[in-house]
């Protein structure tokens, strides 16, 4: 039995690991593409609006992967980068897309949030059951 949970939790590991390799493998253009049209289904971004979001998610994506891969993991300049960007974003937006995109950034921190504890606890949970038991 402990054998077979080790192995599936080993599965689940590789998996995970693999997920996040390959998502690294996507470029600051593509990232910000992608962003970018995401947003323009959700907040009905002009054409104007499309181009000016695309090149400051262009600009904020290769920053970020110049953090990731300097490897210096500063959180803060991340916060401060990722700061910037939505102050930069909410003055292009009117004010129902500002409100529209309140929302997105709260729905998705929340999201985050829960995503992020919830893998872990849910890790957490599996680990200390047996010894609880």
């Amino acid at each position: 039995m402990r054998k077979t949970m080790l192995a599936m939790i080993m599965a689940l590991f590789s998996i995970a690991a693999f997920a996040q390799r390959q998502d690294s493998d996507v470029t600051p253009e593509k990232r910000a593409e992608n962003q970018t049209k995401q947003m323009t289904e959700k907040l009905n971004l002009s054409e104007d609006q499309q181009k000016q979001i695309y090149n400051l998610t262009l600009a904020r994506t290769q920053k970020m992967k110049e953090l990731r891969d300097a490897q210096t993991n500063d959180r803060e300049q991340m916060r401060a980068s990722m700061e910037t960007y939505n102050n930069e974003v909410a003055k292009l937006l009117t004010v129902e897309q500002q409100e529209k995109y309140k929302t997105m950034l709260e729905d998705r921190r929340g999201g985050d949030r829960r995503g992020g504890n919830g893998g872990g606890g849910d890790r957490r949970s599996g680990s200390r059951g047996p010894r609880e038991n």
